[in-house]
């Protein structure tokens, strides 16, 4: 048998108080301003991602022009690069 306590009794009472037509009304105002705040959200969203991916394809190709530029001091910090991440990986594996 279940025993129902008397807070428990109160807020079956409470519930059953509750106009539905109300509730109803309620859960479609949450529903429009949830619709309402995502829109706004993916749009913000959207601006910040293509602001971002213009940034890095313009620093992409500025790093491209430099290493243009300085082709041979490109070429040596490539190879300075490769041998100490060869020299550390040889370390690591010893």
């Amino acid at each position: 048998m279940v025993s129902w306590s008397k807070a428990e009794r109160k807020a079956g009472g409470f519930i059953k108080e509750l106009d539905t037509d109300d509730l109803y009304d309620q859960l479609d105002n949450m529903r429009t301003y949830l619709k309402e705040l995502t829109g706004a959200f993916g749009k913000i969203a959207n601006r910040q991602w293509g602001r971002a991916r213009e940034l890095a394809g313009d620093t992409a190709h500025d790093t491209e022009d430099l290493m243009k530029d300085n082709l041979a001091a490109s070429l040596i910090l490539a190879l300075g690069l490769g041998v100490f991440i060869g020299y550390m990986i040889r370390r690591g594996s010893e």
